[in-house]
C-alpha cells in the first residue's frame, strides 16, 4: 500500500514518534512518500518538497501558470475534480486556484492513504484525497488540539466533514477534539507513542538510594516553551531550599533569557544548568545520571520523554495536564501534582526522598513493566498497520 505522510518538514532524528511509525509501516511492506514545504537530507523513504511562494509577484505568476499547464495535461480530470471541490466548499475562485498550486505536488500521485501527520496540516489541504481517490487519515497531537482552535476558531470544520479516519496519541485529545466537533461517526484510533526498550533500559543495580546521596539530580527534557511548565519547577526548587538538590533542563527553545533570569533572580544559578539542545542520541546520559524525571506542563497531549525516562526506572514527577495523566498511574508507576502549585510540587518532591528503598523500587519496577507491556515498539508497529489496513477499499 502506498501512503502519503504529509509534515510540515521531515521528522528530525528526536522525532521517534514520527521515525518508529514511519519504521513500522515499511516492517510492514507500505511504501511511504512524504509531502513537506522543506527537502532535507531525510533517508528513510522518498520525500517531495511542497510549491514554494516566491514574494516577487511577476515570478510567483509564472509559477502557478506553468503549474496550472503541467496539472491540465497530465492530471486534467483530477485537476478539475479538486476545483469543483474547491468550489462546493465555498472557496473564492482565487482561493481554489491559489490551493490547486499550493497542493499541485500531492494530486500527481497516485496513492492509497493520504495521511496528516498533523491536523493544522490539513488547512487548504482538506480536498487532495478525494480528488484523487484516496482515503484520508490524521494524526491529532496536543498543539493541534489544544491550542490552534484557542486562536482559529472553527478551524477544523470542513476537515471533520471529509476525514475517513482518525489516529489520537492519547484519550483526552480525542475527547477534546469531540468538543471542537469530530462526529462520534469517524472511525477512531488511539495508538500510544513507543519507546525503543532496547535503548532507554534500567541496569539491574543501577540506581541508588536516592535519600543517601549527597546530591539529588533532578531532570526535564523539553521545549524551552511556556506551555512546559518549566518557571513552576524553578520555583518548586526554590521552596525545596536545600542544596542537595540540582535541576538540569536539556531543550532549547524561545524561553531561553525568560528562564535564564528566573534562575538568576530566584537564586539557583548553583542549583539548575540549561545545557541547550541535546541530540536524541546524547539523551541517554542524562537519564543515567538523573535521579527523578519532572514534566510538570501545563497542558500536554502526551510526552515521549517521560515514557522514555520511566523505562530507564527514573524516579517520575508530573502535572495532571491532560495526556500526562495517560502516561504516568498516579503512586504506581510514578506521581501526579495538580498543575501551577510549586508549592505542592516541592512537597511532593520532599516526600519521595523520604520513601525507602522498597517503596521507590517498587514504584521503579512497576513503571518499567507498563513501558515495556504498553508502549512498546512492536504494539505500535502493529496498531499502525492494522489502522490503514482496516479499511482497504
Amino acid at each position: 500500500m502506498k501512503i502519503g505522510l504529509i509534515l510540515n518538514r521531515p521528522p528530525s532524528k528526536s522525532e521517534t514518534f514520527l521515525i518508529s511509525k514511519i519504521k513500522g509501516l515499511q516492517k510492514n511492506g507500505h511504501e511511504i512518500i512524504i509531502f513537506a514545504n522543506k527537502n532535507c537530507d531525510f533517508q528513510l523513504c522518498k520525500v517531495v518538497a511542497m510549491p514554494v511562494v516566491n514574494r516577487f509577484i511577476p515570478i510567483q505568476i509564472i509559477k502557478m501558470f506553468y503549474q496550472y499547464i503541467l496539472l491540465i495535461i497530465k492530471i486534467p480530470f483530477v485537476t478539475i475534480k479538486f476545483l469543483k471541490l474547491e468550489k462546493i466548499d465555498g472557496k473564492s475562485f482565487r482561493k481554489r486556484w491559489e490551493n490547486l498550486y499550493l497542493n499541485a505536488k500531492i494530486l500527481k500521485y497516485k496513492i492509497d492513504w493520504v495521511h496528516f501527520g498533523f491536523a493544522t496540516t490539513t488547512i487548504r489541504k482538506e480536498n487532495i484525497a478525494k480528488a484523487i481517490n484516496a482515503k484520508m487519515s490524521i494524526s491529532i497531537r496536543g498543539y493541534d488540539i489544544f491550542i490552534y482552535p484557542l486562536k482559529n476558531p472553527n478551524c477544523y470544520n470542513t476537515l471533520w466533514e471529509k476525514i475517513d479516519k482518525v489516529h489520537s496519541i492519547s484519550n483526552c485529545l480525542l475527547k477534546k477534539a469531540k468538543e471542537y466537533g469530530l462526529d462520534d461517526t469517524i472511525k477512531q484510533s488511539i495508538i500510544y507513542p513507543a519507546v525503543d526498550t532496547s535503548i532507554f533500559f534500567r541496569k539491574k543495580g543501577e540506581k541508588q538510594l536516592i535519600n543517601s546521596k549527597d546530591s539529588i539530580e533532578l531532570l526535564t527534557v523539553a521545549r524551552l516553551h511556556w506551555i512546559k511548565g518549566l518557571e513552576y519547577v524553578l520555583q518548586a526548587i526554590k521552596y525545596l531550599n536545600s542544596e542537595k538538590f540540582n535541576y538540569t533542563i536539556v531543550g532549547d527553545g524561545i524561553e531561553y533569557e525568560r528562564l535564564a533570569l528566573a534562575i538568576d533572580q530566584l537564586n539557583l544559578t548553583n542549583n539548575v544548568q540549561m545545557v541547550g539542545y541535546v541530540p536524541h542520541s546524547k539523551i541517554l546520559s542524562y537519564y543515567k545520571e538523573a535521579d527523578m524525571y519532572i514534566q510538570y506542563s501545563l497542558e500536554e497531549g502526551f510526552c515521549n520523554t517521560v515514557l522514555e525516562a520511566q523505562s530507564m526506572g527514573i524516579l517520575t514527577v508530573v502535572s495532571d495536564a491532560s495526556g500526562l495523566k495517560e502516561s504516568v498511574n498516579n503512586h504506581v508507576t510514578g506521581w501526579i501534582v495538580p498543575k501551577r502549585d510549586p508549592i505542592l510540587l516541592s512537597e511532593k518532591i520532599k516526600e519521595i526522598v523520604s520513601l525507602n528503598h522498597k517503596e521507590l523500587d517498587k514504584i521503579r519496577n512497576n513503571a518499567v513493566k507498563r513501558i515495556r507491556k504498553k508502549f512498546s515498539l512492536e504494539s505500535q508497529e502493529y496498531q499502525f498497520n492494522k489502522f490503514f489496513n482496516e479499511d482497504l477499499f
